[in-house]
């Protein structure tokens, strides 16, 4: 099955798009083996080749990996709607998925609120992440994933609140400078630093400059250099 899905890669790569191979990957994408189903989907996507109807089709997919390369060929064309349809898929790949690819479309995504409270934290982490890249914060949300378990989470609550009006997340985020983890610190010390010039901002990251964590410090000079 592997050798299958890296020889149709192969050969696509030696051949130029046309409508002729746009339909046999089409077919391979409908085929019996899931693997060579992701793969097409995957090439279709790469080449350009593939349009909304054939990756729409393979969001029902029994196959996972199916699925995301459908996601992902979808995110390709901007078909928002299709993507934030798959969002209470039962896979958490597939979810987290949809929220990045929420995030890369760049259109405001009512669905991604809903991601926001999935019970998986990595789900969670995604949507609030995306919710800040399209400029639509989800500022409530955000500031309680702040204390959430998972720190994968935190670090999506702090780039969320990176999107927000400062008066309402300078405070926070100064607080998460301080957190038990140093992707969070890291995450924080980056949000902060388009605020740098604010005094109690300024303050925060000098003391950040004696973070234990090197990349913190480093991080933390830079924004005050900045």
């Amino acid at each position: 099955r592997r050798a299958a899905a890296a020889g149709l890669k192969e050969l696509v790569e030696v051949l130029p798009a046309a409508p002729a191979l746009a339909g046999r990957l089409a077919e391979r994408a409908a085929g019996p083996d899931a693997v060579v189903r992701a793969t097409a989907l995957q090439v279709l996507r790469a080449r350009g080749l593939g349009g909304r109807e054939v990756f729409a089709a393979r969001l029902g997919d029994d196959d996972h990996r199916v699925r995301i390369e459908a996601i992902r060929g979808l995110v390709a064309l901007d078909e928002a709607d299709l993507v934030a349809a798959a969002a209470h898929d039962g896979s958490r790949e597939v979810r987290v998925q949809v929220a990045r690819g929420l995030g890369l479309i760049g259109k405001p995504a009512p669905v991604l609120r809903t991601l926001a409270a999935d019970p998986d934290p990595l789900v969670r982490a995604a949507a609030l992440e995306a919710a800040g890249t399209i400029g639509q914060p989800l500022v409530a949300e955000a500031l309680a994933a702040l204390r959430d378990e998972a720190w994968q989470v935190r670090v999506g609550a702090v780039r969320c609140l990176a999107a927000a009006d400062p008066e309402a997340a300078v405070g926070p985020l100064l607080g998460a400078l301080a957190d038990a983890n140093l992707d969070v610190r890291k995450a924080a010390v980056l949000a902060l630093t388009p605020w740098a010039a604010r005094p109690e901002v300024a303050a925060a990251l000098r003391d950040a400059t004696t973070d234990s964590d090197a990349d913190v410090r480093a991080y933390a000079r830079r924004a005050l250099a900045g």
